[in-house]
């Protein structure tokens, strides 16, 4: 895949689906919001897991598999599994999904959360990747980056039974060290850092979780 391909993959899927993009932008930053202004009821949670799943489940049956197909099982498989189980957890209830209440981690997943849902879409139309070719925040990269950021916190509530965050968590991994490095080093979109920076982020948080299993919260 050649960056020229890269670009006119995104202009034709972004064509294609514009109006249906900007109503799964629209679900994600709702959700968001439920989910900082209204953290102790249930439906927020049970709103962010729904709409993470669904544009999940979205990108990894019509982005990849009709647009860009040079990265179709890569990127396919991941986004249908952490869709697929995500949507599970709403009813086996395992992962709690939050934004911290205070502290540093607040501010850096309130960073991540920005960057991924409004600012990379942003800095790629500053750098010249103008609208329709470049990702918008409901491409797989940023809802990636998104999706770390939640899942990141959601770790030290995690005491037993963790094979089923742990997948999800592994998917989204992968595609940000895949996409992460393949983007930016092989094909010249160096916003795709952020996603790199997002993986080793995860994983640092991994490590941290690990070593400290069942804290309740930040």
């Amino acid at each position: 895949m050649d960056i020229s391909y890269f670009y006119l993959k995104f202009a034709e899927y972004n064509a294609d689906w514009l109006v249906v993009n900007l109503i799964l932008w629209i679900l994600l930053l709702t959700a968001i919001a439920a989910l900082v202004f209204k953290p102790e009821e249930k439906i927020s949670e049970v709103f962010i897991k729904a709409s993470l799943a669904l544009v999940f489940l979205w990108n990894g049956l019509v982005f990849f598999p009709f647009y860009m197909t040079q990265s179709a099982f890569a990127g396919t498989v991941p986004m249908i599994l952490a869709g697929i189980l995500m949507a599970a957890d709403i009813f086996r209830n395992q992962i709690k999904i939050l934004v911290p209440s205070s502290g540093m981690f607040r501010y850096i997943t309130a960073v991540w959360i920005i960057w991924a849902l409004g600012l990379y879409t942003i800095a790629g139309w500053l750098k010249g990747h103008n609208y329709p070719c470049s990702p918008l925040p409901t491409a797989p990269c940023p809802l990636t980056i998104l999706g770390i950021a939640l899942l990141s916190v959601a770790l030290p509530a995690l005491k037993e039974k963790r094979v089923h965050f742990n997948i999800i968590f592994a998917m989204l991994i992968w595609w940000s060290l895949y996409a992460g490095i393949g983007s930016s080093v092989i094909y010249g979109f160096y916003l795709d850092l952020t996603l790199l920076a997002a993986g080793i982020y995860g994983i640092f948080m991994f490590r941290q979780a690990v070593k400290k299993p069942g804290i309740s919260k930040y």
